[in-house]
């Protein structure tokens, strides 16, 4: 998650644009990561030194770790351990943004610090999926601090990314929130959650983006929006949901039930009070979540 909030942070920043960002997330499965971008996310390293050596290399025939060592930039231990390190994705999407041509060195650089200090990150938050720092995140991301029920809707929408990562892909981008009253799409799957408090949980699409989306989740090829698909994402929703509701029962004792889920096609839907539609960019295309608690 920490990825797709960094290509969040750098696309309203207009570091990125959609296409471009779009297109590094498609890439970056196919990409190496390299010493000096390794270097400067863990401080050891500025941009400006990391081009020295990468001009350094055109004279010299020496490996990069090798001349940053020659150079006074890093140690051996410096190099071994960052070598020995597995790359999270974020750093992968930085890496890609960097050959892409869309970031240079010190823009990563003055991004990626820009981003941690946000959100005051460190490298082991990161690299353990901190989940208090996930749900930071997603709570000042999203704007949840101005909701009444705050607290829900961040462990909502945290377990929400958590299980589209899992279930339907890592290639997305979560954009800006919108308050809403009511929801209008091509197609609509709706749930409710009972209890304590009612949450009004709708997944809306245009029909391509419907299919592709029941596509992933089923891991087959699905030719058209039918009842089969319904069921698909229907299915989705419910998992999702009944994981949040045997969390809020073994975290906090709050005992809750699952609606059937309800299936809308060229309709609307109106919410009984203001909800949360969240946004998200797909390699795909955009599917909305939306969330109304009361």
């Amino acid at each position: 998650m920490f990825a797709q909030f960094f290509g969040a942070y750098l696309l309203n920043n207009k570091l990125v644009s959609p296409e471009t960002l779009a297109q590094a997330i498609d890439d970056k499965k196919n990409t190496r990561m390299r010493l000096g971008v390794l270097a400067i996310n863990a401080g050891l390293m500025t941009a400006e030194q990391v081009e020295h050596v990468n001009v350094a290399q055109q004279s010299v025939d020496k490996r990069f770790g090798d001349l940053c060592v020659d150079l006074g930039y890093l140690t051996s231990a410096d190099v071994d351990r960052l070598l020995s390190e597995q790359p999270t994705d974020y750093l992968l999407l930085g890496q890609t943004l960097v050959n892409n041509g869309t970031l240079t060195n010190a823009e990563f650089e003055s991004a990626i610090t820009a981003y941690k200090e946000h959100y005051q990150l460190s490298d082991d938050d990161i690299s353990n999926n901190q989940n208090d720092k996930l749900s930071a995140i997603v709570k000042d991301f999203f704007h949840f601090n101005t909701a009444e029920n705050a607290r829900i809707y961040t462990e909502y929408v945290t377990l929400l990314f958590k299980n589209i990562i899992r279930f339907i892909g890592d290639d997305f981008t979560p954009l800006e929130a919108s308050i809403v009253n009511d929801a209008e799409a091509e197609f609509i799957v709706r749930q409710k959650i009972h209890g304590k408090y009612t949450a009004d949980v709708c997944i809306a699409c245009p029909r391509s983006e419907y299919i592709d989306f029941a596509e992933r989740f089923a891991k087959e090829e699905l030719s058209d929006a039918d009842e089969y698909v319904n069921e698909i994402v229907g299915e989705f929703l419910n998992v999702n949901n009944g994981l949040f509701v045997v969390n809020e029962s073994n975290q906090l004792g709050i005992e809750l039930s699952l609606d059937p889920q309800n299936y809308l096609h060229d309709s609307s839907v109106k919410f009984d009070c203001p909800a949360f539609c969240i946004p998200v960019a797909f390699a795909f295309g955009e599917v909305e979540f939306i969330i109304s608690i009361t």
